[in-house]
């Protein structure tokens, strides 16, 4: 196995677990990071990982700013600019990046870094490894746990499908209003191939009284990308076409 971790998710966790608040005395608080307690905190993640699946190999990957959602939605995750990060976040990356392979892509965030490397045949039997529920929608195995699941390409495809529909609070774009995750299973039904899916979804779009350009908007928005959505040499993402599409074509 290889092992393809969100780098962004681990230094902000071990950043943020590792930070001290320190009293000085009855009215001064000062907040610390000691760099060495987030380094050992990662370590110990990446030896447990490796631990659990029996494999060396591993690539830390890393988003880059802005990304290709920020050119199509200039409000995406907006709602996060002004709140605090964890500190030594800079500085611990700069660590990670001189001791462990990794991987950044021009407009990218590691979500999709990491779908593309898990479904490109470049990584022997990649495992992600990420908590985000985002990547549920990339088939292939999956580490959120404790045990390495495996998502199938139906599973991550209504997964996709119900993310267009619901949208994303976190990340600030907006899917079809009043839809959570219990309408969107009842909307998709059924439904098993992309093409039903996708159909579904733009029905409900339009009986909501919105269009097939909303509903291909959420659904750019939501999709991790995944081999052929990107061009390695030029930098750049081919966003998600279905009259393009092979998948829509095919029957199950």
């Amino acid at each position: 196995m290889t092992l393809l971790i969100d780098a962004d998710w681990l230094i902000h966790s071990a950043c943020a677990a590792c930070e001290t608040d320190v009293q000085w005395d009855e009215w001064i608080h000062t907040l610390h990071l000691e760099e060495g307690d987030a380094k050992e905190f990662i370590t110990m993640r990446v030896d447990y990982w490796r631990d659990l699946t029996g494999d060396d190999q591993l690539v830390m990957c890393f988003s880059d700013y802005p990304t290709f959602r920020h050119e199509i939605h200039q409000n995406y995750k907006a709602n996060r600019v002004g709140k605090r990060k964890p500190l030594g976040l800079k500085s611990i990356r700069q660590w990670v990046s001189n001791n462990y392979e990794t991987r950044t892509h021009l407009g990218l965030e590691a979500d999709d870094t990491m779908g593309l490397l898990s479904t490109s045949g470049l990584y022997r039997n990649p495992v992600i490894v990420s908590i985000d529920k985002d990547m549920r929608t990339v088939p292939g195995s999956l580490l959120a746990t404790d045990t390495v699941e495996t998502v199938s390409l139906t599973d991550a495809n209504r997964n996709w499908m119900k993310q267009a529909l619901t949208g994303d609070t976190s990340d600030n774009y907006p899917g079809l209003k009043g839809v959570g995750p219990v309408k969107a299973e009842q909307i998709l039904g059924a439904a098993i191939s992309l093409p039903e899916m996708w159909d579904k979804v733009v029905a409900a779009y339009q009986k909501a009284g919105f269009t097939l350009s909303d509903a291909l908007f959420n659904a750019r928005m939501s999709r991790i990308l995944r081999v052929g959505d990107y061009d390695f040499a030029a930098g750049r993402v081919q966003l998600w076409d279905p009259d393009a599409d092979v998948a829509m074509t095919a029957h199950v």
